[in-house]
This record gives C-alpha cells, sequence and structure tokens, in this order.
C-alpha cells in the first residue's frame, strides 16, 4: 500500500509540473517559392487557320441551244486554252436552217432587184408622161417593201449562223476542267452545264474565321499563306473578301484571301495555312501556373520584396497560350510574380523567394 501510495503522489507532481509550464506558440516558417520578375514586352497575337486553294473565277459552260450532244473533248483535271473546244452537239438540223436562211437571203435580194428596176422604169416613163404619178408611188412602196424583206432574211441568215457556231461549245479562258455534267449521246437543254472550268488566273485562299477574330484584325492585314504538304512553298496574300454573313452551322464568316502569281505551286484544291500577327501593345509574360482566381477573375500573387509578403493581384489577361499567360492589365514593370503553387498561398502569408528570372 505504501508503494501505491507512493507512485500515486509521484503522478500528481508531474502532472501538476506539466500544468505549470507556459505554453510556447508555434511560429509559422516563411514559405519558399518561386518568382518572375514582370517585364513588358511589345507582343502580336499570332492567329493561324486552316483552309483550302480555290480559284476565284469558276464558270459552269453550257451550250446556248438545246442539243444532242455529239461528242465531249475533255475530262475532269484537263487544262485548256482560251478557245478550246470542250463539247460539240449534232448540227444537222442547224445547218438545214442555215441553207433554208441562204436560200431566203438569195430570193429576198432578187426581189429587191427586180422591184428597183421597175422603180426606175416608172421614174423614166413619168419622167416622159407617159405614166402617172401614182404608179411611180406604188413601184417605190414595193421597192422598199423588197428591201425591207432582204435585211430580214439577212438577219435570219446571221441568227442561223450564230447557232451553228453555238453547236461548237468553246472555253472562254484559260483553266482547268473540274467537273462535267454531260457525255456524249445526251440530250442537253440550253445553258445546262456540260462542264466547269476554273480559271487559272487568279487563286484564292479560303478561311473560315470566327467573329471575334475578324473584330481584332486590321483593315489591311497580310496573311502568310503556306502549303501545308510543303510549308517552304509561302506567298503573302491580301484579304479580298470578307462574306457579310456567318454561316448558319458553324457560325464562322468565310474570308478569301488574294494570293499573287507566284501562288501557282499551290493547286486547286490544296490545304494550305493561314498565318497573321495581330498587334497587341505592351503585354506581360508569365507561366500559365502563376493564374488563379479572386471572385471568379483572373488573378495573380506578387511578392513585396521588402516583406516578403503576397498580395494577391486581379489582372487583365490578353490571351493565353499553352504554357504562357499574356497579361494586359493588373501587373507592374519589376512586380515579383509567383508562378507556383499558388493555390497553396494566401493574401498576408510571408515568403521567402531567391532571385528572379524573366519568363
Amino acid at each position: 500500500m505504501r508503494v501505491r501510495s507512493k507512485a500515486l503522489a509521484s503522478m500528481l507532481i508531474l502532472a501538476a509540473l506539466a500544468a505549470c509550464k507556459p505554453e510556447e506558440a508555434a511560429v509559422e516558417k516563411p514559405r519558399p517559392v518561386r518568382a518572375i520578375i514582370a517585364t513588358p514586352v511589345l507582343d502580336g497575337e499570332e492567329i493561324t487557320q486552316t483552309g483550302e486553294v480555290q480559284p476565284r473565277y469558276e464558270t459552269a459552260h453550257g451550250f446556248r441551244i438545246n442539243g444532242r450532244v455529239t461528242s465531249r473533248l475533255v475530262d475532269v483535271g484537263a487544262r485548256v486554252k482560251a478557245g478550246d473546244s470542250l463539247a460539240t452537239l449534232d448540227d444537222r438540223d442547224v445547218q438545214n436552217d442555215v441553207r433554208a436562211a441562204e436560200a431566203d437571203l438569195r430570193s429576198a435580194t432578187a426581189s429587191e432587184d427586180l422591184a428597183k428596176v421597175a422603180l426606175d422604169r416608172q421614174q423614166t416613163l413619168l419622167a416622159k408622161d407617159i405614166v402617172a404619178k401614182v404608179r411611180v408611188d406604188e413601184a417605190e412602196a414595193n421597192w422598199h417593201s423588197a428591201r425591207s424583206r432582204r435585211e430580214a432574211a439577212a438577219a435570219t441568215l446571221a441568227n442561223a449562223r450564230n447557232k451553228l457556231a453555238y453547236t461548237k461549245l468553246a472555253a472562254d479562258s484559260d483553266g482547268i476542267v473540274t467537273s462535267v455534267g454531260a457525255n456524249a449521246g445526251q440530250v442537253v437543254a440550253a445553258g445546262q452545264m456540260v462542264a466547269t472550268l476554273a480559271s487559272t488566273t487568279e487563286r484564292e485562299a479560303v478561311f473560315n474565321v470566327a467573329e471575334k477574330l475578324l473584330q481584332n484584325a486590321p483593315q489591311d492585314v497580310r496573311v502568310q499563306v503556306s502549303l501545308s504538304a510543303d510549308p517552304r512553298i509561302s506567298v503573302t496574300g491580301t484579304v479580298r473578301e470578307v462574306s457579310p454573313t456567318a454561316d448558319p452551322v458553324t457560325r464562322t464568316f468565310r474570308v478569301r484571301i488574294s494570293l499573287p502569281d507566284t501562288a501557282t505551286a499551290m493547286a486547286f484544291g490544296a490545304t494550305v495555312t493561314g498565318r497573321v500577327v495581330l498587334p497587341a501593345g505592351l503585354l506581360i509574360a508569365v507561366p500559365a501556373s502563376s493564374i488563379t482566381n479572386e471572385g471568379g477573375k483572373p488573378a495573380v500573387y506578387v511578392v513585396d520584396p521588402a516583406t516578403g509578403i503576397l498580395a494577391r493581384k486581379p489582372v487583365t489577361v490578353a490571351r493565353y497560350t499553352t504554357d504562357t499567360a499574356y497579361i494586359a492589365e493588373g501587373l507592374g514593370k519589376g512586380d515579383a510574380v509567383v508562378t507556383a503553387g499558388v493555390a497553396k498561398l494566401r493574401p498576408g502569408q510571408k515568403v521567402l523567394f531567391e532571385g528572379s528570372a524573366k519568363p
């Protein structure tokens, strides 16, 4: 019993001593962080789009008259020059029309000559007071009528010859056949597409561009267009046309870039990449890992070099890339921006950082 009493007394003494010892206050050590020094640079945003090479002019060629196709002289991909034949129609009926019109013209010409002879005779007789003036007037009217019939017959012959020329379909400019719509033996109507010809005189790069990019682009922007299959083939083009309405499905606007004559190596339908740099003014580039948020808006942590205390600053981000954020507003030159671990930091926290580096 005496041993137990001594042990209990010892425990009570130790507990009393522990209760009397003052509690040491826990002191948070400064957290080491990495930081960079903000440096504004003159920077522009590079926009890259994928598009397609197309001809500026693509014309559907068809016959001006109805008829049966006797031959189609070109296929898709054929290169033709202005005046080359593309197809022909059966011209037998038109040849008959031409011969009939020629016969009508000869008949009308003979009638006019006869009427003129009759008029001259009546005028001679009138001068000798052998016939009355009314006979001369009648002969003159007959001559005018015959002359009109001759002129009508000449016009009919000209139309018939034109129709004969229309039985041959010719290219109106140098180009490449991109599609065909009729074969030999097929009966076609006037205006029906027989061959579509893409002019090789002018080429364009066509891109589908988002509305936001169009709003920020200057009016006189120049676009670097490169062949996707061979980026060494590259030319600089200018904006020729911007669609006034958006595509109902993609909600993008079609932009056509005129390419210079040196773009002949870019075949129609080839995939191209267009690059343009939009001016963005002075920006501060920081790693994307620096971005946190304050009230749902982008922010960064800045270290006061004198005290080592963190401050959270709201910023305006002009644009992002894969690993970089470009700050337009909110940072000043020389600010020490924390670049990592921002999710575990808080405003007013004391940190340690050594040195600085540019992004």
